[in-house]
């Protein structure tokens, strides 16, 4: 029997700092070579609209799963997830899946424990779309943040966030009309953009900044990729295996090129456990790619299946 789980039964159970815990432990596994990693996938149904699928193993606690559901061409982002065991097979659990950008959040703020240097205060975001609050909120947990600039196309929107952010903050979030303002001088550089070209220059980065994209590769030029000491990705299967090939993808490019290495860009399960060190010195530059779930996604829905047996929550159905 599978246990059916309604998106309202489960979105109370998992907090950010789960969130953050889970992540952690996922990477650990990614380390030990015990998670599986698959690129994720649209199913193109017509013009914008697609289904996306992501999917991911982690072998250490017997379990695979998909998280899919419409992309923003067919009208909203509610997605789902199934869960199995992968040794008898079995499917565990079909949830509601209200936790995409709580992952996100807890993805980069893992890569910026262990990357943004120790006393990093100043922050700034590019967007300011679904995922721009849980991004600050999930930093606001691993450094101590006194100031936080925000770009973003949309003057009303921006300042709506800002306002919005502060409040809930009770930390300065301040709108800026020159994009440089959210780069120069900022210690962490957040990019949460659809943009299909760079939204800042690699010039405008100073000596020791991280900088953190999980929007479109793009977002990011290929200037900052050749700057930066450091590059650590969420996962290098599902970089060199990036679904969206209708712009750019700068590290595909340069790597082709032989300009970058797969072989010198690291994987956060790495960094995590320690094998490769997040910042060899104060004055580095060092750039992490959040590579968009899978793996992290089954963190999540394998806890939540477990919590909601032990609360007695949910429908168990014969399918």
């Amino acid at each position: 029997m599978a246990l059916l789980l309604s998106r309202e039964a489960v979105e109370p159970l998992l907090s950010l700092a789960q969130a953050i815990e889970l992540t952690e432990e996922a990477f650990r596994q990614q380390a030990g070579g015990e998670v599986v990693a698959h690129a994720p996938y649209h199913i193109a149904v017509g013009g914008s609209k697609a289904l996306r699928v992501v999917s991911g193993a982690l072998l250490g606690w017997r379990r695979v799963g998909v998280r899919l559901g419409p992309n923003s061409g067919l009208g909203g982002d509610r997605m789902y997830a199934l869960l199995f065991d992968t040794e008898i097979g079995a499917l565990l659990s079909i949830m509601g899946y209200p936790f995409g950008t709580l992952r996100t959040a807890a993805h980069v703020a893992l890569a910026a424990k262990h990357m943004a240097r120790q006393d990093a205060q100043k922050l700034g975001l590019f967007g300011v779309g679904r995922n721009a609050l849980g991004l600050l909120k999930a930093m606001a947990t691993i450094r101590k943040l006194k100031d936080i600039a925000v770009s973003s196309r949309d003057a009303q929107r921006r300042k709506t966030f800002c306002a919005e952010a502060s409040r809930l903050l009770d930390i300065q979030v301040r709108t800026v009309e020159n994009p440089e303002e959210a780069v120069r001088g900022m210690d962490v550089v957040f990019t949460a953009t659809n943009s299909s070209i760079p939204v800042f220059a690699e010039d405008w980065v100073e000596p020791g900044a991280h900088v953190s994209s999980m929007g479109k590769p793009t977002e990011l030029s290929r200037g900052l990729l050749l700057k930066a000491n450091r590059i650590v990705v969420g996962s290098l299967e599902q970089e060199r295996n990036y679904h969206d090939r209708s712009a750019p993808i700068p590290l595909l490019e340069l790597t082709a090129e032989g300009k970058l290495s797969w072989s010198g860009i690291c994987q956060l399960g790495d960094v995590v456990t320690g094998r490769v060190s997040g910042r060899a010195s104060r004055e580095e530059i060092n750039v992490f790619r959040e590579s968009q779930g899978g793996f992290g996604d089954v963190a999540f829905a394998s806890w939540i299946y477990e919590e909601a047996l032990r609360r007695g929550l949910g429908q168990e159905v014969t399918l």
